[in-house]
């Protein structure tokens, strides 16, 4: 399926400098992962191994459109289950525009700025505080009530 999803709340404005890293295909470029991480949203009950859904979604396509007073996604070939009655999910919907939000924020702060020491659990933990606060996931005045999950810890 194809559509058009516009961000509720956060993440209305990027610049043309992020638009141009989400839309670079070259190695070093964000397109990529942004593919796959937005894939793997709309595919999050399927219960096929990654390279079997990258696989069978290989004409699955996202980019930002830029508008006069914000951002959308166009999506092309999006799984079928990201959809009821024509409409995306609510929830699938929110989830990508925070993809977006993280992996710009990541590749901003973590990565590019080398402020944090990813080889050292100190400052993985650190780094991921900082991604969840960016987030707003964790609410200084709101009791936590969420329990996190880590994982991907062997992955080169």
């Amino acid at each position: 399926m194809d559509a058009r999803i516009a961000p509720e709340g956060s993440l209305e404005i990027l610049s043309r400098e992020e638009v141009g890293r989400l839309s670079d295909h070259h190695e070093g470029g964000l397109y990529e992962l942004w593919r796959k991480c937005s894939l793997a949203v709309m595919k999050t009950d399927a219960d096929d191994d990654t390279l079997q859904i990258l696989a069978r979604n290989s004409a699955f396509d996202i980019s930002v459109v830029q508008q006069d007073r914000g951002v959308a996604l166009d999506i092309r070939n999006a799984p079928d289950n990201a959809f009821v009655n024509g409409r995306m999910i609510r929830g699938i919907r929110e989830q990508l525009f925070a993809v977006l939000r993280d992996l710009l924020y990541v590749d901003d702060e973590v990565l590019s700025r080398s402020r944090f020491n990813l080889v050292d659990s100190r400052g993985i933990t650190d780094a991921v505080f900082h991604i969840l606060r960016n987030a707003r996931t964790l609410q200084a005045d709101a009791d936590p009530r969420m329990v996190v999950c880590w994982g991907g810890h062997s992955i080169g």
